[in-house]
């Protein structure tokens, strides 16, 4: 049994880590990140429970396949064995969805992992398909006390994830038949699934993190730039609203936005133009 666990354990680590990478790479797209920076809209909902629901399908195919307490198969499962299970990270996906999206969120990834974990068989399958959905039930409710940008958020995000894997453990123990081994299993892959998907968590809830606070950092720029463009600009604008301070102004604006082009009008007549088109935008104050 302890040889085992020590198998599992990189095995496990290595699980944990494909999809972490995967997170990464999708850290890094823009549209990624602008579907969780607007998850409010349906379509985004739909995105992130897509996209959860995926990690979680991941997870149960590369699964490590437990039979009779021993490590059987290390392969991609599409199937199960009657009198196996699957270790794997498929909550960690379920948690970080549920906290992220809300409700609608949380329930459609756990839907989707725990049919999916249904599907490939196994004598824990309906207990580990309950507890996926359960999972991502309650963290969905949960979320609405979460703010998972906040740095404050983390290692609770992380003990909500090894509580689901503890709460999926007992119900593998309620429901897996025979009992026996039912038990001999949890001694087996407990320890190791709660503490890599903790592990799991906590990495993905950084990644997670790491495009709000990025958002944050644009918009801090974006101030401190309209700032020092008003203090460069605002000597001119004292002047006067005419042809050479506007002209003077809107060279500034032009440097520091990197817009193609920058007029300033009275609403009546063009004061300055600079930049595209400013050829036949003459200036008529």
């Amino acid at each position: 049994m302890a040889d085992d666990m020590l198998t599992l354990f990189p095995l496990m680590l290595e699980r944990v880590g494909i999809l972490i990478i995967v997170a990464f790479i999708l850290s890094r797209m823009k549209s990624f990140r602008q579907v969780i920076h607007n998850e409010r809209g349906v379509a985004a909902k739909v995105t992130i429970i897509a996209i959860f629901g995926a990690f979680g399908i991941i997870s149960n195919y590369t699964g490590v396949e437990i039979g009779h307490g021993m490590v059987t198969s290390q392969d991609w499962l599409t199937d199960v064995d009657t009198a196996g299970a699957i270790a794997n990270t498929r909550i960690m996906g379920v948690v970080i969805g549920g906290l992220l999206g809300g409700p609608m969120i949380g329930i459609g990834v756990g839907f989707i992992a725990g049919l999916h974990r249904l599907s490939l068989g196994g004598f824990t399958a309906v207990a580990c398909a309950v507890s996926t959905i359960f999972a991502g039930v309650v963290t969905g409710f949960l979320s609405k006390r979460f703010k998972i940008e906040e740095s404050g958020s983390t290692w609770k995000a992380v003990i909500m994830g090894i509580l689901m894997e503890c709460l999926q453990m007992g119900i593998i123990l309620l429901l897996a038949k025979p009992f026996d081994e039912a038990l001999n299993l949890v001694k087996l892959i407990a320890f190791p699934m709660i503490a890599i998907n903790g592990f799991g968590t906590l990495l993905f809830l950084l990644i997670i993190q790491d495009i709000f606070h990025e958002q944050e950092r644009t918009r801090a720029l974006q101030t401190h730039k309209a700032l020092y463009i008003a203090n460069q600009t605002l000597p001119f604008f004292r002047q006067g609203l005419n042809k050479e301070s506007c002209t003077k102004a809107a060279e500034i604006i032009l440097k520091w936005t990197g817009a193609d082009a920058i007029a300033i009008t009275n609403q009546q007549q063009v004061l300055a133009h600079v930049g595209a088109a400013s050829d036949h935008h003459l200036p008529s104050g």
